[in-house]
């Protein structure tokens, strides 16, 4: 009987802990369940305060999922093949993941894939004594890392290119 206590007091400990942390920004299932774990709770506790999390509208997948792809792709400049990399990493299901992509305006995107583009052109152009091509080179580079597509990129690039 007071091993059931303590379980009920350090679970209840556990969800109000899990509740401020989720109200404070969106979170996802699987970074909740690896905090749960790093504060002490078992497999089976982390299950139900999961379970309620959701019930009690802390967690959304298609919620956390455009949140993060707005915050990357606006923010930090990031390409749709890296947001989606990241976004499967942590074990999101696909349609939170289709949904949260939607949500990143076409437009917005684009406009931030050309700055982007622009400002690495400028820094590479005075550094660089090689010339255009070697210019290029890095740029693509750059921006392929940045998980943006080689159509997106050469889109881009050709668009430069003609100011």
């Amino acid at each position: 009987m007071a091993e059931e206590f303590r379980k009920s007091q350090s679970y209840k400990a556990q969800l109000d802990k899990a509740r401020c942390w989720c109200a404070a920004e969106e979170r996802c299932e699987s970074g909740v369940r690896e905090k749960l774990v790093a504060w002490g709770a078992g497999a089976d506790d982390a299950d139900e305060i999961v379970a309620a999390l959701r019930e009690e509208g802390y967690l959304d997948d298609v919620r956390y999922a455009r949140a993060y792809c707005e915050s990357k792709v606006l923010h930090q400049h990031w390409g749709r093949q890296k947001v989606l990399y990241q976004l499967r990493l942590k074990r999101l299901p696909r349609e939170a993941i289709e949904e949260g992509m939607a949500a990143v305006d076409e437009e917005q995107y684009m406009e931030m894939l050309r700055e982007t583009a622009e400002k690495k052109q400028r820094e590479l152009s005075w550094k660089s004594e090689a010339g255009s091509v070697e210019v290029r080179r890095k740029m693509m580079a750059f921006l392929a890392s940045r998980g943006f597509t080689m159509s997106e990129i050469n889109e881009v690039i050709t668009k430069i290119k003609k100011q």
